[in-house]
């Protein structure tokens, strides 16, 4: 069997990729069948069938138990030794590995992508539009940033445990902080933060 997908099989995979980064979770076959208008959950499983077939995701039995997989067919960004002040050394025998080697970067448990709306962290680097790599199932420290949700809306800000509260600290002198009651239970620590990709 091609694993090459079709154009279509194309189409379900880049919308399972988006809805990922943009929400930290997939999507489930109602959501996938009414974003393309699709009569019923059948035609999202057989699309889903062939994504599986061919390697680009792995299914478990819950509503939404996709997973997607990075394809042995889809070449990696390759990482070029270190930059120096002097001669170019853009070379392939220069080549330490690939971006899908780096630890923050491969697949986990846990690990999950949002994309960033907004400017409230623009002074730690993370800018609108940035994507962020979170990790759950870790401790998350004094002064580290992770993900929130708040009142269904994630959110990625720097976490200060106070005596009775805890602070949402912004990167960003225009916004204030978020204080919360550390018994409120309509926020929850999704994960820490542990890496950037910034597109193009």
């Amino acid at each position: 069997m091609s694993t090459k997908l079709s154009l279509s099989q194309q189409r379900v995979y880049d919308y399972l990729q988006k809805f990922w980064n943009d929400h930290g979770y997939p999507p489930s076959y109602s959501e996938i069948a009414t974003h393309f208008n699709y009569k019923s959950d059948g035609t999202v499983r057989t699309y889903l069938d062939h994504l599986e077939a061919k390697g680009y995701i792995a299914r478990a039995g819950h509503a939404r138990g996709i997973r997607l997989l990075q394809h042995p067919d889809v070449e990696s960004i390759p990482i070029v030794g270190r930059i120096a002040a002097g001669e170019p050394v853009l070379a392939t025998e220069n080549i330490v590995g690939t971006i899908s080697d780096l630890q923050q970067l491969t697949p986990k448990d846990g690990r999950f992508a949002l994309t960033v709306s907004g400017d409230s962290m623009k002074d730690a680097g993370i800018l609108n539009g940035d994507i962020a790599i979170i990790q759950r199932d870790v401790e998350v420290r004094n002064g580290q940033i992770a993900a929130v949700m708040l009142q269904n809306h994630a959110t990625l800000k720097r976490v200060y445990f106070e005596k009775d509260s805890i602070r949402l600290q912004p990167e960003n002198q225009e916004f204030t902080p978020i204080y919360l009651s550390r018994n409120d239970f309509d926020a929850q620590i999704l994960g820490r933060f542990i890496a950037l990709i910034r597109q193009a």
